[in-house]
């Protein structure tokens, strides 16, 4: 994670490649995560089309957000929270409606976002890693809506 933009990258895309060789979305995340989000339009449409499943909805909002098309992604995130609120999806979802916010700028909002999600993943005992990705995430858009960082602790 760029921890200025909050966005996926890949560092070593041979060792990318090979992780994610049996992933039927490999083309559109190395295409989204390299910065390309024109490259992944595509891919990402016909993977929704061929099955219409959260994952692949959610990897088409994070291109539309990449592509600036940042409300089109906010409605995508807040239709498929709806749809899985209270399942161990949520968190994750938080996590990317957050995203889609700090994109646009729009930092109380996406600290709200992340926030939910930390508060979430603390609650069912997530991965420290994922853990750890909210706070930071919280912490840089309250730092960037002038919020400060208090309750990130836990």
């Amino acid at each position: 994670m760029d921890h200025t933009t909050l966005l996926p990258v890949i560092d070593d895309l041979t060792e990318f490649r090979r992780a994610h060789a049996d992933d039927p979305a490999l083309s559109v995340l190395e295409e989204l995560w390299s910065g390309r989000p024109e490259r992944a339009e595509p891919a990402a449409l016909a993977l929704v089309r061929s099955a219409r499943t959260v994952r692949h909805r959610a990897l088409l909002a994070d291109v539309r957000r990449d592509l600036g098309r940042v409300s089109q992604a906010v409605e995508e995130y807040r239709d498929l929270l709806r749809e899985h609120e209270g399942t161990g999806r949520e968190a994750a979802l938080w996590q990317h409606l957050g995203k889609a916010y700090f994109v646009g700028g729009a930092y109380g909002e996406a600290a709200d976002a992340f926030e939910a999600a930390l508060r979430l993943r603390l609650d069912s005992g997530a991965d420290p890693d994922l853990v750890t990705s909210s706070r930071q995430a919280l912490d840089r858009a309250r730092s960037l809506a002038g919020r400060g960082s208090e309750g990130t602790e836990s």
